[in-house]
């Protein structure tokens, strides 16, 4: 029983030899280390980040910053965990001087530590506010909008802070600057802005020109030449090309003729062959407003229509109307009615009329096919017949034979 007793008392001494410096207390106070504050110096007004890294044996439990301001008051502030062990704190600092404090923590056994004394220096606010100018719209080329700009200002101060930005449009006085607004109307706007923090420190005056333009240009299309009939020209044309715009100015000019290619008008051409022709032609602004395509037809004829008598033939005797022979001396000889024929056409425009003429007296004027006319008064001698073609353009030919005529 005895040596019982003795056995049992040594197997517990033996479990229980690894448990009793675990239970020890614990005397060791937590570890602070990379104490710092960014920015240092820090401009008046600006966010100063105080950080550390805190370590302990069991557990940190609370970790705090004691700071002394430059007029002497003072702030007891806990910091907050991050990763890592990192514990820090963000204050916003305005009193212009030098500040001191130190970190103090402690673990949960009760153990404390602090750090020495360090500083971190605030300094007067002399930085005046950045402002940035955003426009928005469509936007056209060379800097040009197509319409409405919207413009937004955001400033910036890295130390009190914006209190106010300003600015003024055109000739408008100068206003507070509260959202986004809208610049509307063709033309070049001036804009006019700055911003001032809470330490009185004015931005210079930004400027910003925001230049608007809407309507595309206008061209217009000279032709020069001689004009003839029903807008027919009788001569080359000479196209000039003249294009205007209000407000960006006209960068190019293009043109074709008929299904050509495209080309950029330079300087006046000329057309210079008959025919009808389509031209089409547009401009181009230099903000990027192209111009809708307008057309043109330019029609030419600058050739004489053909005319020939066809009836009397030269050198041929004709009684009442029908040919009965050639005659032997080459006379062209009438007796009694003759009916006047002759053949006439133009390429281009068309016969607009063809005219039956006596010793150069008119007779007749016909302006279908067949042109022909009946000639049957009182005639005796020798006369002459002269027909004369106009075409639609107003060009003109004309035929003619001398005849010897009976017709009582």
């Amino acid at each position: 029983m005895k040596w019982k007793n003795i056995l049992v008392g040594v197997v517990v001494a033996l479990l229980l030899l690894p448990i009793l410096p675990n239970n020890a207390a614990d005397t060791t106070p937590p570890q602070i280390k990379n104490v710092k504050a960014t920015p240092n110096p820090a401009i008046q007004g600006q966010f100063v980040t105080i950080e550390c890294i805190v370590t302990d044996d069991v557990a940190v439990n609370v970790v705090k910053v004691f700071i002394k301001y430059p007029d002497n008051s003072t702030a007891n502030l806990t910091m907050a965990k991050s990763v890592n062990g990192k514990y820090r704190i963000k204050q916003f600092f305005d009193v212009v001087g030098t500040y001191a404090y130190h970190i103090w923590a402690n673990d949960t056994s009760g153990n404390a530590n602090k750090t020495a004394n360090k500083i971190f220096i605030v300094q007067q606010d002399d930085y005046p506010p950045q402002t940035i100018c955003s426009l928005s719209g469509e936007k056209g080329e060379n800097g040009w909008y197509l319409g409405d700009v919207k413009v937004s200002l955001y400033s910036y101060d890295k130390g009190t802070g914006v209190k106010c930005i300003y600015y003024m449009l055109d000739e408008s006085p100068w206003l507070i600057y509260h959202t986004s607004f809208n610049v509307i109307g063709e033309g070049t706007h001036d804009l006019y802005f700055y911003a001032e923090d809470y330490a009185g420190n004015k931005e210079d005056v930004n400027h910003i020109q925001i230049k608007i333009d809407e309507t595309a240009p206008t061209t217009q299309c000279q032709l020069s030449g001689y004009k003839g009939n029903d807008g027919w020209y009788i001569t080359n044309v000479t196209v000039t090309l003249v294009a205007t715009d209000a407000t960006s100015g006209v960068n190019k000019t293009f043109y074709k003729i008929n299904n050509g290619t495209w080309n950029e008008y330079t300087e006046p051409f000329d057309i210079t062959e008959d025919g009808v022709y389509t031209l089409y032609y547009y401009s181009v602004d230099k903000a990027g407003n192209e111009e809708e395509e307008k057309t043109k037809t330019i029609k030419i004829d600058k050739a004489m229509p053909t005319v020939t008598i066809i009836k009397p033939r030269e050198g041929y005797l004709y009684i009442e109307d029908r040919e009965i022979m050639s005659t032997v001396f080459g006379n062209t000889i009438i007796i009694g009615k003759i009916t006047i024929a002759a053949d006439a056409s133009n390429h281009e425009s068309g016969i607009s009329k063809v005219e039956f003429c006596i010793d150069n007296v008119l007779q007749e004027s016909v302006t279908q096919q067949p042109y022909a006319w009946q000639w049957n008064y009182l005639a005796i001698g020798t006369h002459l017949i002269k027909v004369i073609a106009y075409d639609n353009a107003g060009n003109s030919a004309s035929d003619e034979i001398v005849v010897k005529i009976f017709n009582i």
